[in-house]
């Protein structure tokens, strides 16, 4: 668990009852302790994400799309769970119930009416920025974060086996038009044409996340990662035909690799 989420569920015994966790005010040094753990663990689910990112696209170019999907998905959770946390927003668990908190002195937790780590995080990004691009159109005829639920459920538990080598609708771009022109069309697109086109949103709404959010991230903290960690990004940001100079390009400008 993050670290701000296990400080914060410690404070209270396992078995503590909803009343008893949503009438705990949080004290100025215990606020002080989960926002530092906050930032912290913005930096590392970040990097998260674009490992998951990364590994997402060596799936797709090998054509397991099944998997890339998970990763996908993976890949806007941890981004959207990095955005909270720089705002000081945390998901925690005690028992099975989830709750949300905001980190400052005096705060309060608040029941969560979502099931599961997942949809609490992804569904509060959700409800706190209402104006937040990721969140301003649908995708198809559904909001974007359970159009994206949705696509990751369908791929871990719709089917009774994995669809290869056939793939989801949601890849026929770029199984048609190659991972590379894809990326690049993409990270090209200004009006935001692509993201919310289901034909196109399963890898062109994680790109736009993990660009949108990684600036939200450097505007707010240095990501601290270590020459090992930079180094991998960059071996990983690679394709068959050598390395995707359009990602580096975008780890450069949010400062991931050097």
């Amino acid at each position: 668990m993050p670290r701000a989420d296990t400080f914060i569920s410690s404070l209270y015994s396992p078995g503590a009852s909803k009343a008893v966790v949503r009438s705990r005010v949080l004290r100025p040094s215990e606020a002080a302790a989960a926002s530092s753990g906050l930032r912290a663990d913005a930096a590392d689910l970040y990097y998260s994400a674009w490992v998951s990112f990364l590994d997402a696209l060596h799936g797709i170019n090998k054509g397991f799309y099944t998997w890339a999907t998970v990763k996908l998905y993976y890949s806007v959770f941890y981004a959207f769970r990095a955005s909270l946390a720089l705002d000081d927003v945390c998901a925690f668990h005690v028992g099975r119930s989830p709750y949300i908190v905001i980190v400052k002195a005096g705060g309060t937790p608040v029941s969560c009416i979502d099931t599961g780590t997942h949809k609490t995080v992804l569904k509060t990004f959700q409800r706190r920025n209402r104006n937040h691009v990721l969140v301003s159109q649908q995708i198809g005829l559904e909001d974007a974060v359970d159009w994206l639920i949705e696509r990751r459920e369908i791929a871990n538990y719709g089917h009774s086996r994995f669809t290869e080598p056939d793939c989801a609708r949601e890849f026929d771009y770029v199984a048609e038009s190659g991972l590379r022109n894809a990326l690049n069309a993409y990270l090209s697109d200004a009006q935001f044409l692509y993201v919310f086109q289901p034909a196109h949103a399963m890898l062109a709404y994680p790109l736009r996340s993990l660009q949108l959010i990684g600036d939200q991230l450097m505007a707010a903290i240095p990501t601290g990662l270590t020459k090992d960690e930079q180094q991998f990004l960059r071996a990983r940001a690679k394709d068959n035909c050598g390395n995707l100079a359009m990602l580096l390009a975008e780890m450069k400008r949010l400062t991931l690799v050097s």
